[in-house]
């Protein structure tokens, strides 16, 4: 199953709820009914290097109090200063840190009170939470599945052996959808094989008619215990997982990259396609699935075209030629704006996905002698290619940044065109060890 042309929204930083000045209503001394707590931190960011901890709640931040992503962006807005001080709560007790003005190098999820379920409400229990520290929202919403399936294999793993996290590919008309796992290169489906699971795709027609029976396949999945993938529940077209129903069908409830409540959210929108798992009988073991994705990141690398996406050494060659071709001054606003979000979520998206990637490289060296020389091969090229792509990120304009083509500078196209001839080469360079890897037996 290949999705066409979703148009993904990969930076929460960019999704920001009205300011809401924490809770107006809150009564003193009461639990706030908005927050932010800790999920992920950046090694060795400002976060890290202060201490701050997975599960720790932002409290105040330079003197003002928190409860959204809106108040902590308006903040750190009006910083003027070098550094500045940040409470957190943990447990029973609160901590301040001093911390450089800008980003933070944490990742938040966004809390409210839970919703009360229905009455004929039906959940499924044991699915976490999903979030922003694992990009790959398919590979996310698939390890929570997993969770609930008592199959602890991780992120990174499925990432690694599904080719997702050394795939690049690139839309000839700078499609955001460039990085979902199920376009071009189906990574989805890779991963889901590597896991022992099946997976049969209801799309909803053009009619909406076929939706009560898509619905019904919904119901059947959750009463038998197995949650259902789907995608554009919340917000924008990320994947999600459905973990059960109330109100006889109407009301989906679910697990997104956008839920504010740890219980459930409640879909805002019809999915347009649910995957409905199906177990096959059989896991394959774990060596027989890594040994599978050397040859899976080798004919990644070298295969020109999956359906409509480059893919590969091909994927560089296309990005780099429309950077340098394409006359930007020509496009209305809202074709710019589209260049800007694609070029700046692939490029992202490549940067997280190696990351990610380098775990995996990690994982597969680790107690195995013969595979410990390629690995730590593989690990030098990457992260020079880290090195290499990671500091663009912050540069190149990011969505809502580019109103006029001018706004874009020829001078930071340059940079960015010269990064990914380098990363190109260095992916050349990695290229034969994993086509030594995919002969091993």
């Amino acid at each position: 199953m290949r999705i066409m042309a979703i148009f993904l929204c990969l930076f929460p930083a960019f999704v920001l709820a009205q300011n809401c000045a924490v809770c107006p209503n809150q009564q003193a001394g009461a639990a706030p009914c908005h927050w932010l707590e800790v999920t992920g931190v950046v090694p060795d960011g400002p976060g890290a290097q202060a201490g701050i901890r997975i599960g720790d709640a932002l409290a105040s931040y330079d003197g003002k109090a928190m409860g959204c992503r809106a108040d902590l962006s308006a903040a750190q807005a009006a910083v003027q200063v070098d550094s500045l001080v940040a409470t957190f709560r943990r447990g029973n007790k609160e901590l301040s840190f001093v911390l450089p003005k800008g980003k933070l190098g944490i990742y938040f999820a966004e809390w409210q009170n839970d919703l009360l379920p229905a009455p004929d409400a039906k959940m499924l229990v044991d699915v976490p939470n999903l979030s922003w520290a694992q990009p790959n929202s398919f590979m996310g919403a698939l390890e929570a599945v997993s969770h609930r399936l008592n199959d602890h294999i991780g992120y990174a793993f499925l990432c690694g052996v599904s080719g997702a996290a050394f795939r690049t590919q690139f839309f000839d008309t700078w499609c955001p959808s460039s990085v979902d796992a199920t376009c071009g290169f189906d990574a989805g489906t890779e991963a889901l094989s590597a896991r022992g699971l099946d997976v049969r795709w209801l799309e909803v027609s053009t009619d909406g008619k076929n939706k009560p029976q898509i619905i019904d396949s919904i119901k059947k999945s959750i009463d038998a215990g197995m949650p259902v993938l789907a995608i554009d529940l919340i917000e924008a077209p990320e994947w999600g997982v459905i973990i059960g129903y109330q109100n006889n069908g109407e009301d989906l409830l679910c697990r997104t990259y956008f839920d504010k409540r740890k219980g459930f959210e409640v879909a805002q929108k019809f999915p347009f396609i649910v995957g409905i798992l199906r177990r096959t009988g059989f896991v394959p073991d774990a060596d027989s699935s890594v040994r599978l994705s050397f040859g899976l990141v080798a004919r990644n690398l070298t295969t020109e075209k999956y359906g409509e996406y480059y893919s590969g050494l091909a994927a560089f060659d296309k990005w780099i030629l429309r950077l340098k071709t394409d006359d930007l001054s020509k496009l209305d606003t809202t074709k710019l704006a589209n260049v800007v979000m694609a070029n700046h979520t692939i490029l992202n998206r490549l940067v997280a996905d190696r990351k990610t990637g380098l775990e995996y490289l990690d994982h597969v060296g680790t107690g195995r002698d013969d595979l410990k020389p390629p690995m730590a091969n593989l690990t030098t090229f990457y992260q020079q290619e880290i090195d290499l792509l990671g500091p663009l990120v912050e540069k190149v304009p990011g969505p809502g940044s580019v109103e006029k083509a001018a706004d874009w500078p020829q001078g930071l196209k340059d940079a960015e065109i010269a990064a990914l001839e380098r990363a190109r080469a260095l992916e050349t360079q990695a290229l034969p060890t994993w086509q030594g890897l995919a002969k091993v037996k």
